[in-house]
């Protein structure tokens, strides 16, 4: 009991400063806003989607719903950085778990976070290398996660592209 205790104290404080550390990246990088127009324009298609479905009809997805490729550059250095801080985290947990001093001796938690941590990283890592390497025609699956996540970036149409919202509908057989 006397080393679950400080060990779960030590969680919620590491928990605590990756929260901390979230935060001071959105205000870092603000997309919120870009973000928010994406959500009101896929809410939108979602909506008159229901509708012209309801009639009978189907139409075709704008070029615009779905998030975009980023730059390949930006996928290797995400994967690097990732390689980086899994490596951090479990060099880290090894070096809490055998220091004799500190509030993690011999606790499995150190290293289960340590480790669970890096997994992590690791995993995004291996993503954004595949999409580095695969990265004119990438597999179904790489597609998805990039059309549904962070791993791809929104784009939106610009104010001169008046034609852009404009879709074929056609008559369900």
């Amino acid at each position: 009991m006397a080393v679950f205790f400080p060990s779960l104290m030590g969680i919620g404080i590491i928990i605590s400063g990756t929260l901390l550390i979230s935060d001071w990246l959105r205000r870092l990088f603000p997309k919120g806003n870009l973000r928010r127009k994406h959500n009101v324009v896929v809410g939108t298609y979602g909506v008159v989607e229901d509708a012209v479905e309801a009639a009978g009809y189907h139409i075709n997805e704008p070029w615009f719903i779905n998030r975009w490729l980023r730059p390949r550059l930006t996928y290797l250095g995400t994967a690097a950085g990732c390689i980086t801080l899994g490596s951090i985290s479990i060099w880290a947990g090894r070096r809490l778990f055998n220091d004799p001093l500190g509030l993690f001796y011999r606790s499995p938690w150190a290293t289960g976070i340590g480790y669970g941590v890096a997994a992590a990283l690791f995993l995004v890592a291996v993503i954004c290398l595949a999409l580095t390497l695969s990265y004119r025609s990438p597999p179904g699956a790489l597609v998805y996660l990039v059309r549904e996540t962070t791993l791809g970036r929104i784009v939106l149409p610009s104010g001169r592209d008046h034609n852009a919202a404009l879709t074929r509908i056609e008559k369900e057989p």
